[in-house]
């Protein structure tokens, strides 16, 4: 039974997205105002460039990867950093280290509880955008491409909880971690393609984005359902998402191991 601890947690991070469906529905609902500015700025840009592509984009791609990446960056979101930060900072760590249940075991559990039924509800939203957006734009989206989207969207859902676990770690160092939590949340948003796409940044900082393990956050797998990426390499990025999914588990343990031969325990 050592891993029933483990499905209790999990049933702990489902029960807790039951109770806080509400703040889901809100997060999508906060989405719609910057997708409405993009949509209009888009448009905008696009008359007044008197192109039928920019960035490597035609118009109907880029309203479709705004709108797409809006609703998976809402879900890819753990909002658990100030939560890990709280329990090194006041003790809260303790209970973990006298019980036998692993800090890391016990939330990736929860974690994956949480956003459970917030991988099955955005992906209706998505579909149902996916359908909408290829009816008014006269697109199709296959379905091997909603089934490798539907991977890769898993994918990096963990891979986005292990970057966040891993800079959940600073608050070992860091006293103040509420403003660098601040900054670090937008620029990862920023290079994993949740605000646009990485072709605007021009060919030097893409090149360097794609060195880091951000862009198959949202950028990878918008781009799959988006039709931007080539069948042939598709795989090539799952293959290239679970190669930093094992590289973020081992920089999450040592950075994890240091971290704990600093904390202090106190007030727990």
């Amino acid at each position: 039974m050592a891993h029933h601890k483990y499905v209790v947690a999990f049933r702990i991070g489902f029960q807790s997205s039951l109770e806080y469906r509400f703040n889901f529905f809100l997060s999508l609902f906060s989405a719609v105002f910057p997708i409405v500015v993009q949509y209009y700025i888009w448009t905008a840009v696009y008359a007044s460039a008197g192109e039928s592509g920019l960035f490597g984009y035609s118009y109907q791609e880029m309203i479709m990867y705004t709108i797409i990446a809006a609703v998976v960056s809402k879900l890819v979101i753990t909002n658990m950093e100030h939560a890990v930060a709280e329990d090194i900072k006041s003790g809260g760590l303790n209970k973990y280290m006298v019980k036998p249940i692993a800090y890391f075991g016990f939330r990736i559990c929860s974690f994956i509880g949480q956003r459970l039924i917030y991988v099955v509800i955005s992906l209706f939203v998505i579909l149902a955008l996916t359908f909408a957006l290829n009816s008014f734009y006269k697109q199709h989206t296959g379905f091997d491409r909603l089934l490798a989207f539907f991977l890769s969207l898993c994918l990096s859902v963990i891979l986005s909880f292990l970057i966040s676990y891993a800079i959940c770690a600073c608050a070992f160092w860091l006293s103040e971690i509420s403003y660098f939590f601040v900054v670090t949340s937008l620029l990862v948003n920023i290079m994993s393609g949740g605000m646009f796409p990485l072709e605007i940044f021009g060919e030097g900082l893409q090149q360097l984005f794609r060195f880091l393990p951000f862009h198959y956050m949202i950028y990878f797998p918008v781009n799959v359902l988006n039709g931007k990426i080539a069948d042939g390499q598709i795989w090539q990025g799952i293959a290239g998402q679970g190669l930093w999914i094992g590289l973020m588990l081992i920089v999450c343990h040592l950075a994890w191991k240091r971290g704990m031969k600093r904390y202090l325990g106190l007030g727990g």
